[in-house]
């Protein structure tokens, strides 16, 4: 951009501000408009109650208390993701050499010798199936 080019943007821009300026300025100045706003807010705030208050009778959250479990479920997210990582470095630093085989093992040997269940939910053993 040229030093023309930003004269022209700046004029424009400090011509919009003032425009803004004076336009807010003489909104303000009105009585009818500054009831007009606070009638608004009022209603705005009601609406909002009652929402709240019909949220709550349906047992439904409102924006404020989902957001608030959203930032909380965000911290134990967190929180199990730090400690995962710390339990991951201190188990890499204390196994040695060839234990991953051997713990591989321990498990396929665990699941094999667990009872399998009936899916009828009898608990009958599988020769009883």
């Amino acid at each position: 951009m040229t030093t023309k080019d930003k004269t022209i943007f700046d004029e424009l821009r400090m011509r919009g501000e003032e425009f803004f300026t004076r336009m807010s300025g003489e909104l303000m100045s009105n009585p009818n408009f500054t009831r007009a706003m606070q009638a608004a807010w009022w209603g705005k705030e009601k609406l909002d109650q009652a929402v709240a208050q019909a949220l709550r009778g349906m047992r439904i959250p409102t924006r404020e208390e989902f957001q608030k479990v959203v930032r909380r479920l965000e911290a134990l997210e967190s929180k199990v993701d730090r400690l995962e990582r710390a339990r991951r470095g201190a188990a890499g630093r204390s196994s040695g050499r060839g234990t991953g085989a051997a713990a591989a093992t321990a498990a396929r040997t665990t699941a094999r010798r667990r009872p399998r269940t009936s899916r009828s939910g009898g608990g009958s053993t599988p020769a009883e199936d």
